[in-house]
């Protein structure tokens, strides 16, 4: 009968799913440190209830780290490698001359495809590329006229998410802070309204940094707008919304989950790479996330008129959160999440007070510009409201450091039919690069091939079993060239000595986690002589040889670091 040989067909249909390789989801936020959120920090201001949970679903690192800013991460993600081994020492960037990844370089996107996974890339790429048939006399001007070349002309990439392994993507070359202001749809770019340029404007403190986009007049407090020129090249499309970013990479991401969950028959496998605008600036939240209010404010001081001021960094935390809220929603409704391996990680360390106040680009009446103050925390001991917490919460330093503020990054794992243990927490030393052969060897598939991935360590043992065994890895690399810094056990290194390999700095992190107390001579950072001598300083000098000498094993592959 039919309800017999449902019964007989039923074990041989559950056995299929379970053999059938998990889905791989990567969230990766920009420019978001440890002290963001409330899995890692008890003094974190903004509610993140969507991450909390992903944390209490999954293992929570805490001593994951990137590179120190976001580029060279981004690479090191998708190809397994250090910085280095790219095209360029230090990463590429925008459209001049390709992208970081070398002819020969097979991403963790391709490695899945060739497993058989649909592959998918939203967001942010932020590796550089290459304009497709750009004239040969455009090939030696400026960025400025080849973005200007793609947007009125070509409007195709030669370098970009679908020679990385992507099938489909919705990107931004540079994110939301750097031209081409466009969304590319695999290598076509979108501009239904054509192009346009869009000027620049400047915030009126002495960081000079600038900001894009559309503007509620010249005449703001704290800005100056600089139109563009009748000469000046396009910029942009002319539909551009920067504050919009998010909520476009959110929507392609569910429209992607629900084509699978409509379509007939069984689908393959994905892997999808979900960058986020969030939270990089410039702070551009919009007022609403799916019908719900996220703009973050914040009371002042002043005794005889308070004032109340939106934060637009808090704004898109908050932003951050509800995105992936909106996409764990959406694979539990696609009775997806279970068989999902969803990875939540930032691509640097946190930012520094000043940089958080590089505001609104959309002020309103109920959103007033907030007032730009040149106030940084760690050097004049004041604390604008606009800061919000510490990005870094207890450690040194911020994105672009050396110092652990400025590379350690929140690292969230879950996969409940996995073996993924609910509430986990992992201290072992892993990097962002070590994702290439981690997620690999969960999904069941062959490791990288020889010469791949070269620095990439599978933690997959210490993932389902955190407290059994031995850390994967005993030591880390944290290139930012043409300065180092390396993590071995409980000491942290740095060279910053430009033109050599010169270790400069050594911290005990175990006795020192805010890295205030320099073990090798001249002084420490508070300008003291170090507090060892005799035995212990020859012993500091001793592990600090020891641990040069692993860093110039790391960078002697073939590399010319100075």
């Amino acid at each position: 009968s039919p309800a017999q040989l449902l019964s007989l067909l039923l074990p041989l249909v559950e056995s299929f799913a379970r053999a059938r390789p998990p889905n791989v989801l990567i969230l990766l936020a920009d420019d978001l440190g440890v002290g963001d959120l409330e899995a890692y920090s008890a003094s974190a201001l903004v509610p993140t209830p969507a991450i909390s949970a992903l944390s209490a679903a999954g293992v929570r690192f805490t001593d994951a780290h990137a590179h120190p800013i976001c580029s060279p991460s981004r690479y090191s993600l998708l190809s397994g490698n250090y910085v280095f081994r790219g095209r360029r020492l230090s990463s590429s960037w925008g459209l001049s001359g390709g992208s970081q990844l070398l002819p020969g370089q097979r991403t963790i996107a391709e490695s899945f495809r060739a497993a058989g996974y649909a592959t998918l890339l939203l967001g942010k790429a932020g590796i550089g590329g290459e304009v497709a048939a750009l004239p040969d006399e455009l090939r030696r001007s400026t960025e400025d006229d080849r973005v200007d070349w793609l947007l009125r002309r070509g409007r195709r990439l030669a370098d970009g998410p679908a020679q990385w392994g992507f099938d489909e993507s919705l990107s931004m070359v540079s994110g939301i802070q750097s031209p081409p202001y466009a969304w590319f749809n695999g290598s076509v770019a979108s501009l239904p309204r054509g192009s346009r340029c869009w000027g620049t404007a400047t915030h009126a403190t002495r960081t000079g940094d600038w900001v894009s986009g559309k503007f509620a007049g010249t005449g703001l407090r704290h800005r100056r707008y600089t139109p563009c020129g009748a000469g000046d090249g396009h910029d942009g499309a002319a539909d551009w919304e920067g504050h919009m970013a998010d909520a476009h990479v959110a929507q392609a991401a569910l429209g992607f989950f629900d084509r699978r969950r409509r379509a007939r028959g069984p689908q393959p496998p994905f892997f999808a790479l979900v960058a986020t605008a969030a939270v990089h600036a410039p702070f551009t939240p919009p007022d609403r996330f799916r019908d719900a209010d996220i703009r973050t404010w914040v009371a002042t001081s002043e005794v005889a008129a308070p004032r109340r001021l939106h934060v637009p960094h808090s704004s898109m935390v908050a932003e951050l959160d509800a995105v992936v809220g909106a996409l764990m929603a959406a694979l539990r409704s696609a009775g997806e999440l279970n068989e999902t391996i969803v990875v939540f990680a930032s691509d640097n360390g946190g930012l520094s007070c000043a940089t958080k106040q590089h505001g609104s680009w959309r002020p309103s009446p109920e959103t007033p510009a907030p007032p730009f103050e040149d106030v940084s925390p760690e050097r004049s001991g004041l604390q604008s409201p606009l800061c919000g917490a510490n990005s870094s919460a207890h450690l040194r330093g911020h994105k672009g450091d050396l110092y652990e503020g400025g590379h350690r990054v929140p690292l969230l794992v879950a996969w409940p039919a996995g073996g993924v243990p609910a509430g986990g927490e992992c201290g072992d030393l892993v990097g962002l690069t070590d994702l290439y052969a981690t997620l690999l060897d969960l999904a069941g598939l062959a490791p990288p091939a020889p010469g791949q991935a070269a620095d990439s360590v599978s933690f997959k043992r210490r993932l389902l079993r955190p407290r059994d065994g031995h850390p994967a890895r005993s030591d880390l690399l944290v290139p930012s060239p043409p300065s180092w810094a390396l993590r071995w056990s409980r000491w942290k290194l740095i060279s910053l000595a430009h033109g050599s390999q010169r270790a400069t700095e050594l911290f005990d992190l175990e006795a020192d986690p805010g890295e205030t107390t320099n073990l090798l001579p001249p002084h420490n950072v508070s300008g003291q002589p170090p507090r060892a001598s005799g035995e212990a300083a020859s012993r500091h000098e001793a592990t600090a040889a020891r641990m040069a000498q692993r860093a110039d094993q790391i960078l002697g592959r073939g590399v010319s670091w100075a």
